[in-house]
């Protein structure tokens, strides 16, 4: 009976990791097809205005720097709305040194210097009711979410307007999140330093998010995440499902979900496009890197749970029945399968289930698959998106090889934690520690 046991784990964690693997490899070469057809596409003659909306809570250390990237995007049609969300250091007080602020009605202020830059500042609320706070205060048509701690990329703003103004089914876009692994800026962009080996897993894992499978998924049109860290959008549409959620945990992912539920799947059109829209800073610690994927399962189980009308329902097409089942089999309860692999491979080697040749090739392959996937997503960014010529290569290469020899294996842990945990009734997004910006000139 244990032996059966044991052969049936061995056998269905095999299948579900083959099942993946060609589910991965099919996303991959979608993703490659998206990118291809994307070379050469004209851009519109004339681009929409877009009202970024920033929400900010303890940002003394970057806020300045941050808002001239956005202030330097050669981009007319546009404001800047920071929204200090009841901030306990300077933020506040920098922001009104810097741009002269003046006070046009309660809560609000525009900058003397520059009349584009408006700030909102408010009582400590949360991300999702700041965001609120910025949407009511938006003029033009368009939105976009910015978080406090990234950079944004000319080419990728002015990609994201021309979308929009190209097709008018287009609801919300998105593209490839590059990690900033320096704290210093040239020419309003982050210039490549010496990067830790915990940024350089974390840059590995977005090219593996973004460019092997979201730029897939978008390609089925079947989009169901943007990230918040740039995310534009129509401002009616946001207004039509009640703004962001401050229930959510995740509410980028709330917001997405919620957009795909309110309108036909005629009637509308999200992307990601196959360029670089920003660079943020990731988690700097073990610590803090724990609480942000403890936070992002968190969420992602809690936006699922309360949307499982969507899965396999066949009136969403492959978003229903594809899509939905993907987030729930391999974003939610992949660590629960994982977990099982480690124990059942080792129990069935020491049973005899399962040979010792068997068992070795189980991992090698495992570990040559995703090797190679890893490679795959440096080197179609590299080829078709970020295109840095002073990309470290042999760091990079080392990365995707040692990122699953102690790395994969923490963050999985942190996750099927998280999957234990009630969700609470409280969520705030928190003070994150953020490195200094320096400009270089």
């Amino acid at each position: 009976m244990k032996e059966n046991m044991i052969v049936f784990l061995v056998e269905g964690t095999a299948l579900y990791f083959f099942v993946i693997a060609c589910l991965y490899f099919l996303l991959l070469v979608l993703s490659w097809i998206k990118m291809r057809r994307y070379q050469g596409m004209t851009r519109a003659a004339e681009l929409p205005g877009v009202s970024f909306l920033i929400p900010a809570f303890n940002e003394e250390s970057l806020i300045v720097e941050t808002i001239q990237t956005y202030l330097s995007l050669s981009h007319e049609k546009k404001e800047i709305i920071v929204i200090n969300d009841g901030s306990s250091d300077q933020t506040m007080r920098l922001l009104s040194t810097m741009y002269l602020l003046r006070k046009v009605k309660e809560h609000s202020y525009v900058s003397i210097t520059h009349p584009e830059l408006r700030i909102v500042n408010v009582p400590h609320m949360g991300k999702a009711q700041a965001l609120n706070q910025g949407l009511h205060h938006a003029k033009y048509d368009l939105i976009c979410t910015m978080d406090a701690d990234t950079i944004p990329s000319r080419d990728g703003v002015e990609a994201c307007l021309s979308a929009f103004a190209q097709d008018k089914t287009l609801i919300a876009a998105g593209g490839v999140i590059q990690v900033m692994n320096s704290g210093t800026l040239k020419n309003h962009l982050p210039v490549d330093g010496k990067a830790s080996w915990l940024s350089t897993f974390q840059r590995i894992e977005y090219l593996r998010t973004f460019v092997c499978e979201r730029l897939g998924w978008s390609l089925l049109d079947s989009t169901i995440l943007i990230s918040g860290a740039f995310c534009m959008v129509k401002k009616v549409a946001v207004e039509r499902v009640g703004g962001f959620n401050h229930r959510s945990i995740t509410e980028d992912f709330d917001l997405i979900v919620r957009l795909r539920k309110a309108y036909g799947e005629d009637e509308h059109r999200m992307r990601i496009l196959p360029v670089t829209t920003c660079y943020t800073q990731v988690p700097g610690s073990v610590r803090h890197l724990m609480r942000q994927r403890v936070r992002w399962q968190l969420g992602l189980m809690q936006t699922l749970f309360q949307n499982t009308s969507l899965l396999l329902n066949p009136k969403h097409g492959i978003l229903g029945l594809v899509a939905m089942p993907y987030m729930w089999l391999v974003e939610l309860l992949s660590p629960i399968f994982e977990l099982t692999a480690y124990v059942a491979i080792p129990l069935g080697w020491m049973t005899g289930v399962v040979s010792h040749e068997a068992a070795v090739a189980w991992v090698g392959v495992a570990l040559f698959y995703n090797f190679f996937l890893s490679l795959a997503g440096l080197y179609l960014d590299q080829k078709y998106i970020s295109k840095r010529p002073n990309l470290s290569w042999k760091k990079m290469v080392m990365g995707s090889l040692f990122i699953h020899m102690g790395y994969k294996q923490m963050t999985m842990w942190w996750r099927f934690r998280a999957l234990l945990k009630m969700v609470s009734n409280h969520q705030h997004w928190g003070e994150k520690p953020r490195e200094e910006i320096f400009i270089v000139t």
